[in-house]
């Protein structure tokens, strides 16, 4: 049986009646390890910081921020569409768009017809996304040089893809308070999406001007982190990119690619010069700022993925099945009041 909750608004109209007396509230702070801001502020176009909210003993969706995202996302509509105009897109843009404006009109007035309809519409959205995407993915590799165009469409196609994935969610939560299909139609298309997005973020970091992946077989100073430090002498950038490394693994931390970088200055020779060590160093990697501009594009990505990871945790939290299709939190009566009927 799933657990009813409330709304974030119900939740804080109580508070404001202080009919809830609130512990003491997070505050932003920094992380102790990496000097990183820890907020919990959100920014425009970003999927909502979290789903489910506990505060005591109370559990409540997060209607407030997922709201404010949707408003993000209609207000981004115009934006997409002129970033994929072209022919080869095939209309793309118009098909998001009119999912977007089916899905605001179907929630005006929900019916399980209704929901059912636009949630076919998103389902051949999600092919149509994957196709484009895979195409604007190949255009990213190194070897084609991409330029500011190749960018525009890529974050084009990205931005409408996982706001699909969101958007689903919430028409499958709708109709029968799951997660998806048991066929695992989001899960699937969402680790589709993810190792993806993987790929190219590994290559934008170890590859060189080719694309030819070097992951171990180099040190450190001759990675995007070596341009990163040596060039641009931006740690927190450095660090960012290394939380989503696919090959952080392989590493013995990010003080440990620190310290390889700037081991090429403690080798170089006595009267080298500072340019000449970093040429040296750069030389048929292919490394430029728009690289990196490019690598954390990828990054911002794969951390909205794992935020949709983290909801499909928030809305199954207590199951016994780590792959459970049925949510143990009632969203589908605040979604569709008469549900509660």
């Amino acid at each position: 049986m799933a657990r009813k909750v409330e709304t974030r608004t119900a939740f804080e109209k109580q508070v404001t009646e202080r009919t809830i007396i609130l512990e003491a509230p997070r505050q932003p702070g920094r992380d102790a390890a990496t000097g990183r801001f820890v907020s919990n502020n959100r920014l425009p176009e970003m999927l909502p910081p979290y789903l489910i909210g506990q505060q005591m003993n109370i559990t409540y969706y997060n209607d407030v921020d997922v709201e404010a995202f949707k408003r993000a996302v209609r207000s981004q509509v115009t934006r997409i569409l002129d970033d994929i105009r072209e022919q080869r897109f095939n209309d793309t843009g118009i098909r998001y768009q009119q999912f977007i404006d089916h899905y605001d009109a179907c929630f005006e007035m929900p019916t399980p017809e209704g929901l059912r309809d636009v949630r076919g519409r998103g389902i051949d959205l999600y092919a149509i996304l994957e196709h484009q995407g895979i195409s604007v993915t190949d255009e990213l590799h190194i070897k084609n040089c991409p330029g500011e165009a190749s960018l525009r469409s890529f974050t084009a196609i990205t931005d409408a893809h996982i706001n699909l994935f969101f958007y689903m969610l919430e028409l499958n939560l709708a109709l029968h308070n799951q997660i998806e299909s048991v066929q695992g139609q989001l899960r699937i298309k969402l680790a589709q999406l993810e190792g993806r997005l993987s790929e190219l973020l590994k290559m934008y970091i170890y590859g060189d001007d080719r694309g030819n992946l070097w992951v171990g077989d180099i040190p450190a100073s001759r990675t995007l982190y070596g341009w990163i430090l040596l060039e641009q002498n931006n740690l927190g950038l450095a660090i960012d990119i290394y939380n989503t490394d696919p090959c952080r693994e392989l590493n013995d931390g990010f003080e440990a690619v620190h310290a390889e970088v700037f081991k090429c200055y403690k080798d170089a020779g006595h009267y080298d010069q500072i340019g000449y060590v970093k040429n040296q160093q750069f030389c048929d990697r292919g490394l430029t700022n728009h690289r990196v501009q490019i690598a954390q594009k990828l990054c911002y990505y794969l951390q909205q993925i794992q935020k949709i990871h983290q909801y499909i945790d928030e809305l199954t939290r207590g199951s016994d099945d780590p792959a459970s299709t049925e949510v143990t939190v009632d969203i589908r009566s605040l979604l569709i009041p008469q549900a509660q009927k």
